[in-house]
């Protein structure tokens, strides 16, 4: 048997659409073994326990990539991710699955290769980078193929998710935004992710929340997420550097520093914003790792 151990991520970051991503405190475990045959799947709802759960399928997928044959398997899921919150619970499932096949078989499979095939499962790099190398990740696609590389964040940045009750399926916010886009609006958000990546580093407030501003996804979206744009408002007002949706949504990430301001956004949720909770996290140097091997 092993055990696949996955951070959450976050994506975005404000205007960084498609390109940024960064790993969280929050891990998701998976535990493999294979047998004769058949599949049992325990862990998660009882919908997600066929042949079409997510980890699997990028367990099957690695298989067929390396040439080999599938045998039955048991897979228990032990995940706080909570899922369709844009808190990258499907990026954890995919790398989860690669990784299960390359430690129950023994594969010659690299970090970079993982992560080329879970950004080929995901459609997109940013939370599968996070998720494989952990940290903060710069990740493009270039002739088809997946790059990506760490970026620094200052030590003092925390974060606060607001998590609600409420999901938001990824592909009904992608169906949200515009096919096409100004050039000033292209220019606004290259410019601002370019700023965003130094602010992080030199972890200076001002300028951090003046980068975290987006015209191409947030607009779009935080209408779809009840009670989010005035949720994100507030907690800037309460001392939150900046507050931006995480991924697609519908959970919001608040970056901070003050270690005040999470019991002050704790009051303002139950007071004002009972559907949302908050949950302290921070940036995870670390990725995914094959966390128990062992033989019975």
């Amino acid at each position: 048997m092993v055990t696949v151990r996955v951070p959450a991520t976050t994506a975005n970051l404000g205007p960084g659409f498609d390109c940024l991503g960064a790993a969280l405190d929050l891990f998701a475990r998976f535990s493999f073994e294979e047998m004769d045959e058949g599949l049992a799947i325990t862990g998660c709802e009882a919908q997600y326990t066929g042949a079409g759960n997510l980890v699997y399928q990028a367990f099957l997928r690695t298989l067929e990539h390396f040439g080999e044959r599938p045998r039955g398997l048991r897979l228990h899921i032990a995940s706080p991710i909570p899922p369709a919150r844009g808190l990258g619970s499907s990026a954890a499932c995919v790398v989860a699955g690669i990784l299960g096949a390359k430690a129950l078989r023994d594969l010659l499979l690299s970090p970079d290769m993982a992560f080329t095939l879970a950004a080929g499962m995901e459609r997109h790099p940013d939370n599968a980078a996070a998720a494989v190398y952990g940290g903060l990740r710069v990740s493009v696609t270039e002739d088809g193929r997946p790059l990506s590389l760490p970026a620094s964040v200052h030590p003092d940045l925390r974060l606060l998710a607001l998590v609600p009750d409420f999901i938001l399926e990824t592909e009904e916010a992608r169906r949200a935004l515009p096919e096409t886009v100004s050039r000033g609006d292209a220019v606004y958000n290259l410019s601002h992710t370019a700023f965003l990546l130094k602010a992080l580093e030199t972890g200076d407030g001002e300028m951090i929340r003046a980068a975290c501003r987006d015209r191409l996804h947030q607009p779009y979206r935080f209408p779809l997420i009840r009670e989010g744009e005035a949720l994100a408002g507030e907690m800037e007002a309460l001392g939150a550097i900046a507050c931006f949706i995480s991924g697609a949504g519908s959970s919001l990430i608040c970056l901070y520093r003050d270690p005040a301001f999470p019991s002050s956004a704790g009051d303002a949720l139950r007071a004002g914003f009972p559907r949302f909770q908050a949950l302290r996290l921070q940036f995870s140097p670390q990725g995914a790792v094959i966390e128990r091997t062992c033989t019975v």
